[in-house]
């Protein structure tokens, strides 16, 4: 009984992540007669951002990003964008987010985040080994950090 409920709940998982992708290629690729492309500028970002959870917790995953100086820096991170859903193996495709603070440093509490940053990291995931997803405030996109100087 348990396997068919794990089952159950990661096609409901899958379904939401379809839903998330569809959303997501709509705001990116609406092209409205007239208009343009002036839904996705509306909205001002090119991302839904989520996290997801296992058994154990939210899922938190290490990635490589370029710091502004060009250096590759490590960073955890358990904010995603869905790449890529595949329907026959059971897989999702998603590029991490990287979560920095007012410093411009990685901060991986929801408290202290203000930026949420692409990268062009990206990994597969088993959907079967996920229990829930829950979608980000799509700000966390849009801020900028300016840090000014103290005199």
């Amino acid at each position: 009984m348990e396997k068919e409920q794990g089952k159950a709940d990661s096609t409901c998982i899958h379904k939401a992540l379809a839903e998330l992708k569809k959303v997501q290629d709509f705001i990116n690729q609406a092209d409205i007669p007239y208009f343009g492309k002036m839904f996705s500028k509306l909205v001002g970002v090119d991302t839904i951002p989520f996290s997801l959870y296992t058994e154990d917790g939210k899922l938190i995953i290490t990635g490589i990003d370029k710091d502004p100086c060009g250096t590759a820096a490590s960073f955890k991170t358990s904010y995603f964008r869905i790449e890529d859903l595949d329907e026959k193996s059971g897989c999702a495709t998603i590029s991490l987010l990287r979560p920095l603070c007012i410093c411009g440093k990685n901060d991986h509490s929801c408290c202290k985040i203000l930026v949420l940053k692409r990268t062009d990291t990206c990994v597969k995931v088993d959907v079967t080994c996920i229990c829930a997803i829950q979608c980000i405030d799509i700000d966390l996109l849009k801020r900028k950090i300016i840090i000014e100087p103290k005199w």
